[in-house]
């Protein structure tokens, strides 16, 4: 497989805090939610999304081509991308977003299994479909999807003409302009040639299942799982040679083999610029190797990654792989960043043209301000509270215009300590909630596993003194991450300890409401006898009841304050999905974020499946009121719209969802 997947799954651990919501007289309905708005940050991240510039998500850019016309098209996770560099605007030109398959058809009809290299020649795109062992042609045209050469799901070595030859998991391909095309065949070991215009596949360097590093004339030569292939325009071809970890160039007219250049970890992307071969790194650059083997950095530090434009040593990428090259610039698919970047050719300067850089910590207008992972929010008035967890810091929303200021914490700075603003230091804060007067936020400040009290006025921060059962001076918490307030007392939710505590705020006594310390366990019960399994998220109702997202238990939990008594109201303990319906056999994935209305409903951030839900609990229905299943990646306009992992929800007082998703506050109205 030409990359490495992981997957990994994480509790959301978002907080909503008791917030103020108007009387209610006579009926009081749920929100009537019609359209999704952004109001601060910038959405990115892992999805698709069409459309211009920024808004562009991509899922796993991989490899590029182009019809030299402005027309440049990419490989993205399990679907082909049009690009039109005229208007930065992107439109998906075949397959289904997160579907996998063996099918030929138009445009969203036809599904591929892990495409990997792509080449453009005389009006058609041809595709290595490297798990389904076939190339495929698209018309650009028509977005018609056909096999060309070699079977679908048949692995084999076999040359011949494009039916009876076979491929094994083939994955680089490219045209020498001249009406042949080259293959990297990876787990063959071997360089194929298809000669269009009789069909022919034959061999021309390496030997079938034979891996090695050997220079050499053709089948002498061995290679160890050549992926990516370039072509130079002159006779040579360029090819990652990846179990090698290295360049090798093979010259056409008599097929002989050479290295050009070496890495300490596999390259990944490789592209032919003049003279000179361009690769992405392991080690997350862009490099070139000139006509003498000699490396060098175009962009990018080495071992450095992450996400930043700017000058070519100040760039950063992550995981770059496939190139392209234009005149006076080269565009980088940037896998590990969700973007399409582009290196002036003139000074190595980049720049994001596709994509967004959406993480930072930026204070400022709606549309610079940037986040980092924040996962808390409340409301009072007109004014949203985030706690920005990986900032480490209080972010504040004026609602009406979007601005974001910081009002406690140092961006960057993990630490522990109490002060006024920004001396104030914070070890990833995650849930928050407002007291009594709307004058103080308590934060769960989880890295130093305690409970963080902010003066809204002045931004001074202490520690909320905590005393534990008689004879012991302190509690102690684990890793609180959920916190609601609910009149004389505040819930705290310890996702590592798999409880849920009350401190009195008279006394500041901790007592165990529900659950039993470091027993995970799915059981309904009365207080020590319930078990929960990763209780991320609380909210109050205001009417003596804690709900709880016990989100590796893929359920919404309630507790009566009164008596410590655990129900399930929401969900299939244990059993993932995202059916809407009856709330008893509803599916959530991960539900992590919680927040409630005016009536007691709730709103249910289900995180890996990127929904908002909202629970009907009068009528017990269960319905999907943001996002689409199946996609990902913040799609603002009618809903249901769509948005990626949300991580914290908040009502305001005019009953508007407030959603933070992909380091963005969204509102839904």
């Amino acid at each position: 497989m030409h990359r490495l997947y992981a997957l990994v799954f994480v509790a959301a651990v978002a907080a909503c805090g008791h917030h103020t919501t108007p009387a209610c007289s006579g009926l009081c309905v749920s929100p009537s939610l019609s359209t999704l708005d952004l109001v601060a940050g910038q959405p990115g991240g892992n999805g698709s999304v069409d459309g211009v510039g920024a808004v562009v998500h991509f899922a796993d850019p991989w490899t590029f081509t182009g019809d030299g016309a402005g027309i440049v098209y990419l490989v993205d996770g399990s679907i082909i991308r049009r690009i039109d560099e005229a208007s930065s605007t992107v439109t998906t030109l075949a397959g289904t977003y997160g579907v996998v398959g063996a099918i030929d058809g138009v445009g969203p009809a036809a599904q591929f299994y892990q495409p990997g290299g792509i080449t453009f020649y005389a009006g058609t795109i041809y595709v290595c479909d490297t798990e389904n062992h076939a190339i495929r042609t698209i018309d650009p045209a028509t977005a018609t999807v056909a096999t060309y050469a070699g079977a679908i799901g048949q692995a084999g070595s076999n040359d011949g003409d494009v039916g009876t030859a076979r491929f094994r998991e083939p994955e680089g391909i490219v045209s020498d302009g001249a009406g042949n095309l080259y293959v990297a065949d990876v787990d063959n070991n071997t360089i194929r040639a298809i000669a269009l215009s009789t069909g022919a596949v034959t061999t021309v360097a390496g030997m079938v299942g034979i891996a090695g590093n050997v220079d050499a004339v053709g089948s002498a030569a061995r290679f160890n799982k050549p992926k990516a292939i370039a072509y130079d325009g002159t006779g040579t071809l360029y090819i990652v040679d990846s179990g090698n970890s290295s360049v090798r160039a093979l010259t056409v007219a008599d097929g002989t083999v050479t290295t050009r250049g070496s890495f300490a970890l596999p390259p990944i992307g490789v592209a032919a610029d003049g003279a000179d071969v361009l690769v992405t790194t392991g080690d997350h650059r862009v490099v070139r190797i000139d006509a003498a083997g000699t490396v060098t950095t175009v962009a990018g530090a080495l071992n450095v990654s992450g996400f930043a434009d700017g000058a070519a040593a100040d760039a950063r990428f992550f995981r770059p792989a496939g190139l392209w090259v234009e005149s006076g610039r080269v565009l980088v698919a940037d896998d590990g960043n969700y973007a399409v970047r582009a290196i002036a050719k003139s000074d190595g300067a980049v720049t994001t043209i596709l994509g967004a850089i959406s993480a930072g910590s930026s204070d400022g207008s709606s549309a610079e301000a940037r986040f980092f992972a924040p996962q808390g929010l409340v409301v009072a008035g007109t004014t949203a509270y985030v706690a920005d967890t990986d900032n480490h810091t209080i972010r504040a929303v004026d609602l009406g215009s979007g601005a974001v200021t910081t009002l406690a914490g140092a961006a960057g700075q993990a630490s522990f300590a109490d002060g006024s603003g920004g001396d104030a230091r914070f070890n990833t804060p995650i849930g928050i909630a407002l007291d009594d007067t709307a004058a103080r936020l308590f934060v769960a400040d989880s890295g130093n596993r305690s409970i963080r009290v902010v003066e809204l006025s002045t931004g001074a921060v202490s520690t909320l003194p905590t005393n534990g059962a008689p004879g012991s001076m302190f509690a102690r918490f684990n890793a609180p991450s959920g916190l609601a307030r609910d009149g004389q007392h505040l819930y705290v939710s310890d996702v590592a300890d798999e409880v849920v505590l009350a401190i009195d705020l008279g006394t500041n006594l901790v007592t165990n409401l529900a659950g039993s310390a470091r027993i995970a366990g799915a059981n309904d019960g009365v207080g020590a006898k319930a078990r929960f399994n990763g209780p991320a998220t609380l909210v109050a109702d205001g009417k003596g009841a804690l709900y709880v997202a016990d989100t590796l238990n893929d359920v919404v939990r309630r507790i009566d304050v009164a008596t410590g008594t655990v129900v399930t109201v929401a969900g299939v303990l244990g059993v993932s999905g995202s059916d809407d319906g009856d709330a008893g056999a509803a599916h959530f994935n991960q539900p992590g974020a919680l927040a409630v209305d005016a009536v007691g409903d709730l709103f249910v951030g289900d995180t890996l499946n990127a929904l908002v839900r909202h629970v009907d609990l009068t009528r017990g229905v269960v319905d999907t009121v943001v996002g689409a299943v199946g996609k990902s990646g913040v799609q603002v306009g009618p809903l249901p719209a769509q948005i990626g992992p949300p991580t914290a929800l908040a009502l305001t007082p005019d009953a508007h969802l407030l959603i933070v998703s992909e380091n963005s506050l969204l509102v839904a109205h």
